[in-house]
């Protein structure tokens, strides 16, 4: 049997609110309407603007939300954080309630207050803000209360510390995942598993050189690791993306939280390669026009990447370099000699990044059209579609 499979987007559109209501009236699993949504768009199915609500020209207050015009441009990155006012007032009351426990008792008391909030608000009301809170609650709470455990137990080796702390982070949203089944906990585990292994691993050859100075004559090799970590969780993200390439599931959601930390990671290990060997450190007033310019490229290519991937958390995550760079690239040029006062030279900086990031979000599909049109087949193939 054939199914009507055109005006996808727009059906889609109309289908999910209608299957995150009945998510809510608890007709169906929270976690299962992405999936039946994908599953009844392939058999054809469609919903229409209900009768009982007109549409004069379809912006008005009476419209539907569901039969309101869709955003082309944010609707390929979407992660469901918010579905109401409801869960933001939900998720006040955690933060402040949780960090007065805190305060009150112990970040011991944080974790089980965090369990129970989750069996109330995450597994039986399936609030999304409020189970994002909690998982980052419950990280925090597990690092900074397992911080002086790992120190207690190894005082001799105490540089080991951190990798107790990353691992024990990394089993506990394993844990939280496995049972409330959020995308950012799953990221998070995965994360720092990540970073437990390799830092172990950077551990591990220094020791096995037998030299502690290894890294202060040789910073090219904890270069080398900070990389491998950041495409170690750039390639899973991109596992997670490829799999979801019309970003329909939880694995769109999960990418997007590990493109969050692929993406600064990448431009800090560019970073670390354009200071390498700079006694003042990044960011330093010796930075010279060269390394600025080498900066602005990796932001630049970083913003490429995104536009490739449609994922925007690569324009975000160097906004700040982009714009100290773009500031020495201005006074090596000479343009302090325009300017009166250096809070001018501030202010144009400011609004270099906000035009630079207003013109990729306009013109953001446009660009993809070009830039991904011109992609092999087979790469384009894999890549969200172009609007």
């Amino acid at each position: 049997m054939k199914f009507d499979l055109s005006d996808w987007e727009n059906r889609k559109r109309l289908l999910l609110p209608v299957l995150d209501d009945a998510a809510r009236e608890g007709l169906v699993q929270g976690d299962a309407t992405a999936r039946l949504g994908e599953f009844l768009l392939g058999r054809g199915v469609s919903v229409g603007t209900p009768v009982s609500a007109p549409v004069v020209d379809g912006l008005g207050l009476d419209t539907p939300r569901a039969s309101e015009p869709a955003s082309t441009v944010e609707e390929s990155e979407a992660p469901r954080f918010i579905r109401g006012f409801h869960d933001i007032l939900i998720t006040i009351g955690i933060i402040v309630g949780l960090l007065g426990l805190g305060g009150l008792a112990t970040v011991y008391a944080v974790i089980p207050a965090a369990i129970i909030l989750g069996e109330v608000l995450v597994r039986r009301q399936r609030l999304a803000l409020p189970a994002v809170t909690l998982t980052i609650a419950i990280g925090i709470a597990s690092a900074i209360g397992t911080t002086p455990i790992w120190e207690d137990m190894s005082p001799r080796f105490d540089e080991w510390t951190p990798v107790g702390i990353a691992a024990t982070t990394s089993v506990v949203t394993f844990l939280f995942y496995w049972r409330y089944r959020v995308p950012l906990a799953l990221a998070a585990g995965l994360v720092t598993l990540f970073a437990s292994v390799i830092y172990s691993a950077a551990l591990a050859t220094r020791a096995f050189s037998g030299d502690a100075t290894l890294y202060d004559r040789h910073p090219l090799i904890l270069v080398f690791f900070l990389g491998l970590f950041a495409l170690v969780v750039f390639g899973t993200a991109l596992k997670f993306d490829f799999a979801d390439r019309n970003r329909l599931t939880r694995r769109s959601d999960v990418a997007f939280w590990m493109h969050l930390a692929a993406a600064p990671a990448i431009l800090y290990t560019i970073m670390a390669h354009v200071y390498l060997g700079d006694k003042q450190g990044w960011f330093s007033a010796e930075t010279s026009a060269g390394q600025a310019a080498m900066v602005v490229g990796a932001v630049l290519l970083l913003m490429l990447i995104g536009i490739v991937l449609d994922r925007r958390a690569f324009v975000t995550s160097g906004l700040l370099s982009f714009g100290y760079a773009f500031k020495v690239l201005l006074t090596e040029g000479g343009f302090t000699k325009i300017f009166a006062t250096t809070d001018t030279l501030a202010f144009l900086t400011l609004l270099t990044i906000g035009v630079v990031v207003l013109a990729l979000g306009i013109g953001w599909q446009p660009l993809r059209r070009v830039i991904v049109g011109n992609l092999p087949d087979g790469l384009q193939s894999l890549l969200p579609a172009v609007r």
